[in-house]
């Protein structure tokens, strides 16, 4: 007596292992499917983010030597954008602004810092 396999389990079982083979070659990375991201162009100046007291604020601290806003904001805005984008599934941002619309900076000796919160979900 022979018996006869079900095929919805050998297609489950197919798919299972070509899943594995393909997460473990790298190839959701290379197709942007990974938890990292890198700008298409290199950015002016190094920025990094640290997470605020609330789930969603964050700091960005960007070196800027003697920079302004205007030359730094894509700088600032890339790790914010890539945070909210990655932890939050979305891109918006409401970054904490002065009175006249423009984003608050500080400035730490060579650094400015900008913060935010990812306005998404």
């Amino acid at each position: 007596m022979t018996r006869r396999v079900n095929p919805t389990l050998v297609r489950a079982l197919v798919l299972v292992c070509a899943s594995a083979v393909v997460s473990a070659c790298g190839v959701p990375e290379r197709l942007g499917l990974g938890r990292s991201a890198e700008p298409e162009a290199v950015l002016p100046f190094a920025a990094k983010l640290t997470e605020g007291d609330q789930p969603r604020q964050f700091l960005v601290r960007v070196n800027a030597g003697g920079a302004g806003l205007a030359e730094v904001r894509e700088s600032a805005r890339f790790p914010a954008t890539a945070h909210c984008l990655l932890d939050f599934g979305g891109s918006d941002i409401d970054w904490n602004t002065g009175a006249d619309g423009d984003w608050l900076v500080a400035r730490d000796d060579a650094d400015l810092i900008v913060s935010g919160a990812c306005a998404s979900r």
